[in-house]
């Protein structure tokens, strides 16, 4: 029994901890794995080292299990080799940082000084590679590249065979592909989002719709793909939609979604794009449909009604009769709609210039006010908890009460920048400003600021969607479940 706290100790004299600061499980994040850089096989698993961190695909299960990421307290995510110990407990990656072993049991990374050879295989393609039989839609070049409808091409950067029935392959901006080694018919295996900026996120049962700008991207990326991700978090599939293979999906920059029984609608900046659950086909409404411009940036979807802002009004689309009426009058005309919520009987909006309302019966509009101001500078995000409205704004962040109509500045939240996005349930308030993450804990007035040392991806969060003990953050680097029900890290 001696042995264990021997073997730990002298783990620690040779290692030095990465990402102390991380608490296993605090955060986990996905964002564009398609760059593969390397394959490890181990026991159960086939490993993708990326330029995002190290994928795990369950050789005989056959799902995903979640990415490792800078969430898990790697300090550099672009993996340039990797081995395995056979029984899956120990992850060696060669990164521009230095050499890290991840140990599954403890959680944790650890800075090393040697590469172990004896666990490292080489997944460096030998040319010429066999011919695979690729899906509809895509073939192989014989170079090792494979090719799409579109001429795309990306090459295969990684190959390993699991010497069991399949052969696993990487490429370069489309992801890991999945080969059975006995007739080589190719499948592709997607994992992540099809892009990393991720402005948009809509949660309905396990399955997640993100979307978003474009964001940058390096020219050595090759040519990138946008569009939708679909994330089913129960099998751990990701489905990607990119709308220049799709009729009637007119819009790759997508700013808001929103769904009722019957649709999906994709706010984009070529109109609203509808995806009609029954018939599992897109059209979009554009501005000779009705709509102030054909720019539509936020969603708020009632019974039998999907009010569409633009960056020139606001839009009230009944679905039933297939209607289109510009609600707001002069007040709203030519307003850039930042966001929209429906709470207690009325349109919550967000503009450029100030938070309105609109009484969803009689149509009357009227604006928000507060004692500090802040609801008159750019409002950039609203939430509802119960009788709680938070609007964020370029001045702060105010909590109104819904029936009461007071309205309160929260505290900690006037300071330069203002907030991004914020969130509220009955213990805390989470707002995203310059430096940060904050929790502030509502009963006690407790705060702490959460930043990429605690397993974020990114602070340049755009927008947050609370559900149950978790954070949904969607950044400039990717996506972020956030456990914020922790008390333990609020101090």
């Amino acid at each position: 029994m001696k042995l264990l706290p021997t073997v730990l100790l002298i783990s620690l004299i040779l290692f030095s901890n990465v990402g102390a600061e991380i608490i296993p499980g605090q955060a986990v994040s996905w964002t564009d794995f398609s760059h593969i850089t390397c394959i490890a096989i181990g026991q159960d698993f086939a490993y993708f080292g990326t330029t995002e961190g190290i994928l795990r695909y369950h050789r005989y299960e056959h799902k995903w299990y979640d990415p490792i990421t800078a969430s898990d307290g790697l300090s550099n995510s672009v993996i340039r080799r990797m081995a395995v110990s056979f029984d899956d407990e120990s992850i060696t990656v060669e990164t521009d940082a230095g050499i890290y072993t991840y140990e599954n049991v403890i959680g944790n990374w650890f800075l090393g000084t040697d590469f172990p050879q004896e666990d490292y295989r080489s997944s460096i393609p030998e040319l010429p590679l066999p011919l695979l039989f690729m899906p509809i839609g895509y073939q192989m070049i014989p170079r090792g590249f494979i090719e799409d409808s579109y001429f795309r091409r990306y090459e295969i950067t990684a190959w390993r065979d699991d010497y069991f029935s399949n052969i696993f392959a990487g490429t370069w901006g489309m992801g890991p592909i999945k080969i059975d080694s006995r007739d080589m018919e190719a499948e592709l295996i997607p994992f992540g989002l099809l892009q990393k900026q991720t402005d948009a996120i809509y949660i309905e049962g396990d399955s997640i719709w993100l979307a978003g700008n474009a964001g940058d991207r390096p020219p050595e990326y090759a040519d990138f793909r946008l569009g939708v991700t679909l994330f089913n978090r129960y099998t751990g599939e990701f489905t990607h939609f990119e709308p220049r293979m799709l009729p009637g999906f007119d819009s790759e920059i997508i700013y808001d979604i929103a769904g009722d029984d019957k649709n999906l609608y994709f706010a984009g900046r070529q109109g609203l794009a509808v995806r009609q659950r029954s018939e599992n086909y897109f059209y979009t409404i554009n501005r000779g449909d009705g709509l102030p411009d054909a720019e539509t940036t936020a969603l708020a979807v009632g019974p039998d009604s999907v009010w569409i802002g633009t960056s020139r009004g606001l839009a009230l689309y009944t679905p039933s009769t297939d209607t289109m009426v510009i609600v707001g009058g002069r007040i709203l005309r030519n307003r850039f709609i930042t966001d929209l919520e429906i709470a207690a009987g009325r349109i919550i909006i967000g503009t450029d210039k100030g938070a309105y309302y609109i009484n969803s019966i009689t149509k009357k509009i009227g604006r928000l006010k507060d004692p500090s101001g802040n609801l008159g500078g750019l409002i950039r995000h609203i939430a509802v908890h119960d009788d709680d409205l938070l609007i964020s704004s370029d001045w702060g962040l105010t909590r109104i009460n819904l029936e009461s109509e007071k309205a309160v500045t929260v505290p900690y939240t006037d300071g330069p920048g203002g907030v991004y996005a914020a969130a509220i349930n009955d213990k805390y308030i989470a707002a995203v400003m310059e430096d940060g993450l904050m929790l502030l804990e509502r009963k006690t007035g407790k705060k702490r600021v959460f930043d990429e040392r605690d397993g974020l991806l990114s602070i340049n969060i755009s927008t947050i969607i609370p559900e149950g003990d978790y954070l949904w953050l969607g950044s400039d680097q990717g996506l972020t479940r956030f456990r914020w029900v922790n008390p333990d890290r609020v101090d």
